[in-house]
């Protein structure tokens, strides 16, 4: 018999681009709840309440957006039919919608309205509202032609663009240039200047490829279409210029849009996609989590980025958003959230918040549980037969480091060999610079490990792992 090592040097994340067989020993084809920073394999942080009180009511949390103000910042809370913000230590209503919503979709911009900071809030079915922390009430007027059901928003050269209009559903609308006596409330011409009026534009023709978002870059608005993509170039009327851009990709979610440097990242059904500055296209790592994907739905996704890392939430079945895809942009690695449920996630100040089935914002990646729910976490490895099918892998040990939070936390570990099954519950040693050995059993031509917490505890593994086997064929 021949000895071998199957080594695991690191852990990066889930790969399901391929067949397992042809997978790293990095990678992972089914992952969830799992932290690969730096190589090693723990479970991850959870998640704690950032702010105590419950948001009001018993209707769905539709949106949550940080406001910033003079003061410090403020969060807002759509939920049921009424808009929330927090402030001075209790959650308080700003305004209520006396008839209500069909869609109940939110879309923000921040700005200044006559030297104030505004947060606008658009549905795309009422007028647009303005919250300058005191008092929210309508946007615009029928004599500035800003009084539009827009659904859509973006801030660029210091206008305030609108599209989403349920009458004019491929018009684009941008305000007066704010100065001198006009302010974005104004979308109407200014006869003496031409160049710093309002105004509108169609951007397509086809009603059956309406606007469905809009993003913001340093020199370019970029308009999000059904089934196509434009940008606006210029600074003012008297040069701007829509055009289509390259674009292969599946529909972008508004709420899904997010900008990082000078690109845009957004999840589709099809994977994660990123415009460049130039076109439109699935990022060449995409398919890795294809199978995650499939019977997912991305159609009412949020998105946010925190330090490095893009997350957006996915519908794995129950109405709501019960499971967060984070990607890792530095080091091109993909794991799963589950465990909660995330109406809206929204970050500052390198923090991510989430909006939970309790009702309360919570701050991500702290704590050890899911605001008291368990995090069940686990990795598998590839099944892979080391494209050496004929030989009979004989397990003998598996090797690894690592610590536990708790002397009674351990990582327990399925071992699948052929047609066998073993499972082995490990607590490993309190020095990590101790190898800890683990005895195994049976054999087979294929093998694939399972590696997960018991009931929420906390574990981690350092340097990868090695599984030492012999490896003999079989004699007639």
């Amino acid at each position: 018999m021949a000895r071998a090592i199957y080594r695991i040097n690191e852990f990066i994340g889930i790969d399901q681009s391929r067949d397992e067989n042809a997978l790293k020993s990095a990678m992972s084809p089914d992952a969830c709840n799992m932290d690969t920073a730096g190589g090693n394999l723990s479970v991850c942080r959870g998640c704690v309440r950032h702010i105590e009180a419950p948001i009001p009511g018993t209707g769905d949390i539709h949106a949550i957006r940080i406001f910033s103000t003079p003061d410090g910042e403020m969060f807002i809370a759509a939920a049921g039919e009424s808009i929330y913000a927090y402030k001075n230590g209790a959650w308080q209503e700003i305004y209520a919608f006396t008839t209500p919503l069909e869609k109940h979709r939110f879309d923000f911009a921040q700005a200044q309205i006559n030297s104030k900071d505004n947060l606008i809030i658009a549905t795309g079915e009422r007028q647009l509202i303005k919250f300058d922390g005191e008092e929210a009430k309508p946007f615009g007027s029928a004599e500035g032609v800003s009084d539009k059901k827009a659904g859509y928003l973006a801030m660029y050269r210091s206008r305030l663009f609108a599209a989403g209009d349920p009458e004019n559903p491929n018009r684009l609308y941008w305000s007066q240039l704010p100065g001198g006596g006009r302010s974005i409330e104004n979308w109407g011409s200014v006869e003496a200047s031409p160049n710093v009026e309002g105004g509108h534009t169609e951007v397509g023709s086809m009603k059956s490829d309406p606007i469905v978002g809009l993003a913001a870059l340093s020199n370019q608005l970029i308009i999000f279409k059904r089934d196509s993509i434009y940008r606006l170039l210029g600074d003012k009327p008297g040069n701007f210029i829509v055009e289509e851009v390259e674009g292969r990709t599946e529909t972008a979610v508004y709420s899904a849009i997010v900008k990082r440097a000078g690109s845009l990242f957004f999840l589709t059904q099809g994977g994660l996609c990123i415009f460049n500055g130039v076109n439109a296209q699935l990022m060449g790592d995409a398919r890795r989590i294809q199978n995650a994907l499939v019977s997912a739905s991305t159609a009412a996704s949020r998105g946010a980025i925190c330090r490095d890392k893009l997350y957006f939430t996915i519908d794995e079945g129950g109405g709501h958003a019960n499971a967060v895809i984070e990607y890792d942009i530095m080091r091109a690695a993909y794991m799963i959230r589950r465990g909660f449920r995330a109406y809206d996630i929204c970050s500052s100040g390198g923090t991510l918040y989430i909006a939970n089935e309790n009702r309360r914002i919570c701050r991500m990646d702290e704590g050890e549980t899911y605001d008291g729910a368990e995090i069940n976490a686990y990795w598998s490895t590839p099944v892979c037969d080391l494209y050496d099918k004929g030989s009979i892998k004989s397990m003998k040990r598996l090797y690894l480091r690592g610590r536990s939070d708790a002397r009674d936390s351990a990582a327990l570990i399925d071992m699948h060999i052929g047609q066998n099954a073993a499972a082995y519950r490990t607590l490993l040693p309190k020095d990590e610079r101790t190898v800890l050995e683990v005895p195994l059993k049976n054999e087979g031509r294929t093998f694939s490990m399972r590696i997960y917490n018991e009931a929420g505890g906390r574990f981690a593994l350092k340097s990868g792992m090695e599984l030492e086997f012999e490896t003999r064929r079989r004699t007639e």
